[in-house]
């Protein structure tokens, strides 16, 4: 578990969203809140305000340590609470766990003097070293009716999919299960950048382009889907989980109820490497219905001419700077084994339809992301935080953070913790404006809702700012670039990748070229992927 140390006041009510997000992604988080004395309560008292449940229910549990007391039951019962907070911040479930404690002046401490001081002092010397009470959480394994159950309806199913969400670094662990898992099917496996696991052998780049073609998704319709990790965040994959309703679910999960449709028939809980492992041995080593292939022959071929026409759409547009020819140049940018921090809203989408056939495989790249609450909070420190802990692991590599201008806005002040980084951080904001990823939905991007729109109506959902990021490089003493196209953004990543501290690149797009570029994906899709369904309906030969 991680400790926060804060001080009284609305000190604790900045760190809410932190709270939040432990909540949401199950990171386990010690918060310890200094906090005033009950007498001076309700009384104007500088930095003093109700700090009880100061996080609601968003914490796994709260503990008022109290007056202080020198008594050695009480020194001892403080010892175990703390114990206890760390146990409740692991299990039943990871999270936030906060410890209020009430103190005088916390900052002024001053030495031993009378000799109940003393006395006080050598005996909290002898406490600390003492050993403190070890509570391990126990394992959970998944149940074994509900494992059977799932593998029937697996090894029955000749239309299935296997889904996999954003999961943490050790989801890696997953890979030799997954593709073995994917065998015995014969299932496709759509896993997205943050899952860890679309480097697998079975995994299909693409795939997210695809899913755009409401005819694909008519005709590739699944039997049954089994999810790994969070929710996804590509909206064409979601979208096609909403529209077959009738397609059975079946969620592999650690800890959270993750099943935001509520279509899952059962969820798996427990480690679930240990349930890959149990579906595994209740299933046959091949996939007994050999129908199932063309099925999965037309997801690969829809995968194909999803990375082609990428590809496509990237070339027409040359050097010239786009959300999606930066988000490839960065990606192809990275040495193997570095670390790719991936903002929300548009940036953790614009990945899984340009990165390109090759951005996974075989890289060895850790692609991290803050989808616990999707929000865009402190995603600057998160990602100074990464390289300040890998430094301090001694795991070397450089790290990069992609995100948008307006995610970057909110996080101004990240820049200061990325300040005296042993490591490479390297930190790419797309400015394009505004939240763009608004003109994607469809309040801006169908015509019949923006012609009932007052004027300027717009600029409240996209919030333009007109700025440039140059002087919050220079405030916080940090290197900064502003390339002019695509080869300059290759040669600036380049040696910003090898340089240790901090990096701040501006990518300077079109105010409107995502919404533009996704157009014109859809349209150079939608005559390959016609032509593969018609290729693939029984009644088109006859005709």
């Amino acid at each position: 578990a991680s400790l926060l140390v804060c001080t009284s006041g609305t000190a604790g009510a900045h760190y809410l969203p932190a709270v939040i997000e432990a909540r949401q992604a199950g990171l386990p988080l010690v918060v310890l809140t200094a906090d005033r004395p009950v007498s001076l309560a309700a009384c104007g008292a500088p930095q003093t305000i109700d700090q009880v449940k100061l996080f609601g229910d968003h914490d796994q549990a709260f503990f008022d340590l109290g007056a202080p007391c020198a008594s050695p039951d009480a020194l001892a019962a403080l010892q175990r609470t703390a114990a206890q907070a760390v146990l409740a911040s692991r299990w039943p479930r990871p999270g936030a766990v906060h410890l209020n404690a009430r103190v005088a002046k916390p900052l002024e401490p001053r030495p031993a003097v009378t000799e109940a001081e003393v006395a006080l002092e050598t005996q909290l010397r002898h406490l600390a070293a003492a050993p403190a009470a070890r509570a391990e959480p126990p394992t959970a394994v998944p149940n074994g009716q509900a494992v059977a159950a799932v593998a029937r309806a697996l090894r029955g199913a000749r239309r299935g999919l296997v889904v996999c969400g954003p999961a943490p670094k050790r989801f890696r662990l997953l890979a030799g299960a997954l593709t073995r898992l994917a065998r015995a099917t014969g299932f496709p496996v759509l896993a997205e950048a943050t899952s860890q696991l679309a480097g697998v052998d079975p995994a299909l780049p693409g795939a997210e382009a695809a899913l755009g073609d409401p005819a694909f998704r008519l005709v590739q319709a699944p039997e049954v889907v089994l999810s790994l990790g969070a929710p996804p965040a590509s909206r064409a994959l979601v979208r096609s989980l909403e529209e077959h309703p009738q397609a059975r679910r079946f969620v592999v999960t650690e800890h959270a109820w993750t099943d935001p449709e509520s279509r899952a028939e059962v969820l798996l809980f427990g480690d679930p490497g240990a349930t890959l492992e149990a579906l595994l041995e209740a299933l046959p080593e091949e996939p007994e219905d050999a129908d199932g292939e063309a099925w999965s022959e037309g997801w690969r071929r829809a995968a194909q001419l999803g990375l082609g026409a990428a590809d496509h759409v990237l070339e027409e547009a040359g050097d010239a700077l786009s959300e999606g020819g930066v988000a490839r140049t960065l990606i192809d940018s990275l040495p193997d084994g570095a670390r790719l921090m991936l903002g929300n809203s548009l940036p953790v989408r614009l990945v899984e339809t340009w990165a390109g056939a090759g951005a996974w495989q075989s890289r060895r790249l850790t692609v991290l992301s803050q989808r616990g609450a999707n929000g865009i909070d402190g995603l600057v420190a998160g990602a100074a935080g990464t390289t300040a802990a890998a430094a301090a692991e001694d795991l070397g590599g450089a790290t990069a953070l992609l995100l948008g201008d307006v995610s970057l806005l909110h996080d101004l002040g990240g820049l200061a913790a990325a300040r005296d980084l042993d490591l490479p951080l390297v930190v790419v904001v797309l400015n394009n404006d505004g939240g763009r990823i608004f003109e994607q939905l469809p309040l801006l991007a169908e015509p019949r809702h923006r012609r009932n729109l007052a004027p300027g109506a717009e600029d409240h959902w996209l919030t333009p700012h007109g700025l440039g990021f140059g002087p919050a490089a220079a405030l916080f003493g940090h290197r900064y670039a502003r390339p002019a196209d695509l080869v300059e953004l290759h040669e600036t990543l380049a040696e910003a990748l090898e340089t240790p501290g901090c990096t701040l690149v501006e990518a300077v797009v079109p105010p409107h070229g995502a919404a533009e570029a996704r157009r014109r994906l859809g349209d150079h899709l939608q005559e390959s992927l016609d032509a593969l369904l018609a290729s693939d309906d029984p009644t088109a030969e006859e005709g």
